[in-house]
C-alpha cells in the first residue's frame, strides 16, 4: 500500500507546474458552477414549458457542438492561453447576461447558444495545452488531478448553490461568473502559450477551412480515433441527463432543491475520494477493456435512476454513476489525447469536444423525452451508455463503417 501511494504521488510532483494552474483554476471554475444544475429549475419557476426548456439547453447544446471546432482551430492557430483566456471571460459575461433575458425566450435562446460556444472553446485548448506539457506516461494522471480539482469544486458547489438559489436565484449567476473570471485571471497571468501549428492569418476563412480539412483527412485514416469518438457519443447522450433530466426527476419524486444539490455533490465527493487511486490503479490495463467496463457502468447507473423513490435510492443510483464515471473518463481522455497527432492536436480534440456537445445537442430533449416517457426515459439513457460500451469491442476497421451503413440504411415500416 505506501509503495502504490509513493508512485501515485511521485507522479503527481512530476508533473510541470502550469499543471497546477489548471488545477487550481478548474477547482474555481467547477465550484461556481452554480447555474447549470439549477437551470432547469429556474426555467420553470420563470413559467417556461418543458419544451422551451429543451429547445434552451438544446441552444446551449448546439453552441456547445460548434465552440469546439473553433476553439480546436483557435487552439492550433493562435495559441492554448489566448483561446483559454478568450473562453472564460466570454462565458463568464454571457452567464450573467443568461439571468437579464430571462423573460425573453428567444434572447435566452441567442444568449444561451453564445454561452454554449465560448464555454466550449476552453476545454480543446486547455487539453491540448495539458498533452503539450505532460509526457504520455503521466497524462492518465493529470487528467485525473484536473478532475479532482474539478469535482472537488463541484462537491461543495451545488450544495451551496441550492442554499443560494432558495435565498436568491440572481446570487447563483453572479458567483459563477465570478469565479470564472477568477480563472481567467491565473490563466493570463501564469500560464505558457503552448504549441501553435498553423501557419497564416489566424482571423483568415481560407486558413481555417484549410487546416479543417487537413485534420479531417488524416482523421479518415485513423479508426481507433473514430471508434472512440462514437462511442463517446452515445455514451454522453446518457450521460448529459443527470445534469438536465435528473432535477426533474427528483421533484417529482418529492425532494426539495436542497436534496438534489447534495445529490449532484455526492458525485463530486466521491471522485474526490477514490478517483485518484483507482486511476493510478488502471495505468495498468489497456484501455479499451477499462473504457468498456466503465460505459457500462454508467448505463447501470443511469437504469437505477428509474427505479429511484427516495433520498436514498437516489444516493445510491449516484453511486453506482459515478464508480462507472471515475472507470472511465480519465483514462477516456488520457486515451484520446495519446491518439491525437502532434499536428493535429487542437483541432482532433475539438472533435473530441464536438463529440460530447453533440451528444449534449441530442440529450437536451432530455426534459421533454422525461415528460413524455416518464422513468422510461432513464431506461433509454442507459441503454445508449451500454451501447457506447460495446462499440470498444467491434472489430477497430469496420466500428465506423457499420455505424454508418445503419445511419444510412433506408428504414423499414412494418405493416400496421
Amino acid at each position: 500500500m505506501y509503495s502504490f501511494f509513493s508512485s501515485l504521488f511521485s507522479d503527481i510532483r512530476a508533473l510541470p507546474r502550469p499543471v497546477y494552474i489548471l488545477v487550481a483554476g478548474q477547482f474555481l471554475n467547477r465550484f461556481g458552477s452554480f447555474v447549470f444544475p439549477f437551470l432547469t429549475l429556474y426555467l420553470l419557476a420563470a413559467d417556461y414549458s418543458s419544451l422551451k426548456i429543451a429547445s434552451i439547453i438544446g441552444g446551449m447544446g448546439f453552441g456547445n457542438m460548434l465552440g469546439p471546432i473553433a476553439g480546436g482551430y483557435c487552439a492550433d492557430a493562435i495559441g492554448r492561453k489566448r483561446t483559454i483566456v478568450i473562453s472564460l471571460f466570454g462565458s463568464a459575461l454571457s452567464m450573467l447576461a443568461i439571468y437579464f433575458v430571462t423573460e425573453s425566450y428567444l434572447l435566452l435562446l441567442l444568449v444561451g447558444f453564445a454561452h454554449g460556444f465560448l464555454n466550449f472553446l476552453f476545454g480543446p485548448a486547455s487539453n491540448a495545452l495539458l498533452t503539450d506539457l505532460v509526457p504520455s506516461e503521466n497524462r492518465v494522471t493529470a487528467y485525473a488531478l484536473v478532475r479532482l480539482a474539478m469535482n472537488g469544486g463541484f462537491a461543495a458547489g451545488p450544495a451551496i448553490g441550492g442554499l443560494l438559489y432558495v435565498y436568491a436565484p440572481w446570487l447563483i449567476f453572479v458567483g459563477d461568473a465570478f469565479t470564472t473570471v477568477l480563472f481567467g485571471l491565473l490563466a493570463l497571468l501564469y500560464l505558457p502559450h503552448g504549441l501553435r501549428t498553423i501557419e497564416g492569418r489566424a482571423t483568415s476563412p481560407r486558413v481555417f477551412i484549410a487546416s479543417w480539412k487537413a485534420a479531417l483527412r488524416d482523421l479518415t485514416t485513423h479508426h481507433l480515433f473514430k471508434q472512440y469518438l462514437l462511442a463517446t457519443v452515445l455514451m454522453a447522450i446518457g450521460f448529459w441527463q443527470v445534469f438536465i433530466a435528473l432535477a426533474v426527476t427528483t421533484a417529482d419524486q418529492g425532494l426539495p432543491a436542497s436534496h438534489y444539490g447534495l445529490i449532484m455533490s455526492l458525485n463530486g465527493l466521491l471522485i474526490l475520494l477514490v478517483e485518484m487511486p483507482v486511476t493510478h490503479w488502471l495505468k495498468r490495463f489497456p484501455e479499451k477493456p477499462v473504457l468498456f467496463a466503465g460505459f457500462l457502468l454508467i448505463g447501470a447507473g443511469l437504469c437505477c435512476f428509474a427505479m429511484a423513490e427516495s433520498f436514498v435510492g437516489f444516493v445510491l443510483a449516484m453511486l453506482l454513476f459515478t464508480l462507472g464515471e471515475i472507470v472511465a473518463l480519465p483514462v477516456g481522455m488520457a486515451y484520446s489525447s495519446h491518439l491525437a497527432p502532434e499536428r493535429f492536436r487542437g483541432r482532433y480534440l475539438g472533435l473530441r469536444g464536438v463529440a460530447w456537445g453533440f451528444a449534449g445537442l441530442i440529450a437536451s430533449g432530455g426534459v421533454w423525452f422525461y415528460g413524455q416517457l416518464g422513468i422510461y426515459w432513464w431506461i433509454i439513457a442507459g441503454l445508449f451508455a451500454v451501447a457506447g460500451g460495446l462499440v470498444f469491442a467491434l472489430p477497430i476497421k469496420s466500428t465506423w463503417r457499420r455505424a454508418m451503413a445503419l445511419a444510412l440504411s433506408p428504414k423499414k415500416t412494418e405493416a400496421p
